[in-house]
């Protein structure tokens, strides 16, 4: 059992299961041969993400495969414990991504190219909480593959591209939630953030992205279903013309 806790574990259809974990999210989706993951959390969040699988009703050893939005250390750190313990996982990417997955090196922010931001409480306390959760240890993933049309055929999921925050990254539409997983190029909010911030649909702090002008335009051009399922934040859906929790 974890010791780490989740800010939030919302059903927010049949199958879909949101978790707004302790500093990045990932979503447990019921498949047709199986269960998959979109993302993984941080390298600390290792058995966290296998127990919510198990919250949300699954055993682990139908864990079919895990869909990767962006290869950040907080999305895809969880990944190498989670195959330790089961190995015939499927780790899946689009092709311009797979070298920010495999890794070590990737398109990351490093605490040096933060500099003088970490005179801002809110960046620093975000630092420390991706610190305590591994951030800065060295992930690869040499396993994952790039993703293809077949890989999504009689699937409930359709990825959609969503670059700039990092070269491959995507989205990944449930229709049948109507719902779209967006990673880090929409989030709801994020702990650099004000807290005061009401969570909506909104760009991340400028400084993770690689390219912010493409990001904005990626953004503008996503599909924006009833419900926000976000890297950062908690998921948000449609009530009028406000954004609010799902849950709330």
């Amino acid at each position: 059992m974890s010791s780490r806790e989740p800010r939030s574990v919302v059903s927010v259809a049949p199958g879909v299961v949101f978790v707004e974990g302790p500093v990045s999210n990932w979503v447990v989706l019921a498949e047709e041969d199986g269960v998959a993951l979109i993302d993984a959390g941080y390298p600390a969040d290792t058995s966290l993400v296998l127990d919510t699988v198990r919250y949300a009703g699954h055993d682990l050893a139908d864990l079919r495969r895990i869909y990767v939005t962006h290869g950040h250390v907080d999305h895809v750190g969880g990944i190498p414990g989670i195959l330790e313990r089961l190995p015939r996982v499927e780790v899946l990417a689009h092709a311009d991504e797979l070298d920010n997955v495999r890794g070590p090196a990737r398109q990351q922010v490093t605490p040096a190219e933060i500099g003088g931001r970490l005179a801002s409480p809110r960046v620093l306390r975000w630092l420390g909480r991706a610190v305590r959760s591994d951030a800065l240890r060295p992930v690869a993933v040499p396993s994952a593959r790039a993703f293809t049309g077949r890989d999504f055929e009689g699937r409930a999921i359709t990825p959609f591209p969503a670059v700039g925050h990092t070269d491959g990254s995507t989205a990944y539409l449930l229709p049948a939630a109507d719902a779209i997983v967006t990673g880090d190029a929409v989030v709801s909010h994020h702990d650099t953030k004000p807290r005061s911030w009401s969570p909506r649909p909104r760009m991340i702090t400028p400084f993770f992205t690689h390219d912010q002008a493409a990001a904005v335009e990626s953004a503008q051009a996503l599909p924006m279903p009833e419900i926000l399922l976000p890297g950062h934040g908690p998921a948000v859906h449609r009530v009028g013309r406000e954004w609010v929790p799902v849950g709330a």
